[in-house]
């Protein structure tokens, strides 16, 4: 118990990736709200810690963590992994997931209300979802590559539209909060995608795919604002205050 008692979620996750899969099944919120010690975030979860940290003990000795992504990567790898890995997922899936969500509403829509709601809520982080991602490709992380790349060759921070990064990495942050509020209330919605006794193939896999969305979601989430986010800060931090001392 002590071992975790002190730590933060966010730490747990950052030093132990594998332990993700421990949040994702007591429904313990690593990515946005990772920053609740453990004990915080398992009685907003309305779960054991004992039972937690019994799971989290035993993945201690599992390093099936992905290979891909290591602490002492460069943010440019780690967004590239990013983009390449969960944006590209995230834009195939919301695409895929509209006909299919039509479909299934079309067919238990009138014996399921829930699921109109259901399809409000994903149309809704769909819309939410789309812009974030080209803002991220297009503003943010191209900035990033740029400011390492300059740090590394010893050219400082270069100048920013945005004034300091600390602004699109808020906006960006904010956004996650909300992609995550509504991901809480479509797996209320769904009753934790349980399908009913009459749920045809395509209700079933429906469920399973949103499932799926939603723990790619907060892997691209954990990895935005608890790695990426903090370090581009750091590394702007750290230079102005070196290029502001005197000589």
């Amino acid at each position: 118990m002590q071992e975790f008692g002190n730590k933060t979620v966010r730490e747990i996750a950052l030093e132990l990736p594998q332990t993700t899969r421990v949040f994702e099944e007591f429904k313990i919120d690593y990515c946005c709200g990772g920053r609740k010690p453990l004990a915080e975030a398992c009685a907003n979860a309305g779960v054991d810690i004992s039972a937690v940290v019994e799971k989290l003990t035993r993945t201690m000795s599992d390093r099936q963590a992905d290979p891909s992504i290591t602490p002492s990567d460069s943010l440019t790898k780690l967004m590239d992994h990013i983009i390449d890995t969960h944006h590209v997922y995230t834009r195939k899936e919301l695409s895929a997931l509209f006909p299919l969500m039509e479909k299934v509403v079309r067919a238990h829509g009138g014996n399921h209300p829930e699921l109109l709601e259901l399809q409000e809520s994903f149309i809704e982080l769909a819309n939410d979802l789309m812009p974030h991602l080209e803002k991220e490709e297009l503003v943010l992380f191209p900035y990033i590559r740029r400011m390492e790349q300059n740090v590394r060759n010893g050219l400082g921070v270069p100048a920013a539209p945005f004034g300091t990064v600390m602004n699109p990495v808020r906006m960006m942050m904010m956004e996650h909060d909300t992609a995550g509020d509504i991901l809480k209330k479509m797996r209320l919605l769904s009753g934790d995608y349980t399908t009913p006794p009459d749920a045809c193939p395509s209700f079933t896999g429906l469920f399973h795919r949103l499932q799926e969305l939603e723990r790619d979601l907060h892997q691209h989430i954990h990895l935005e604002n608890n790695v990426l986010f903090p370090e581009a800060l750091e590394i702007e931090e750290r230079e102005l205050t070196q290029s502001a001392s005197p000589m």
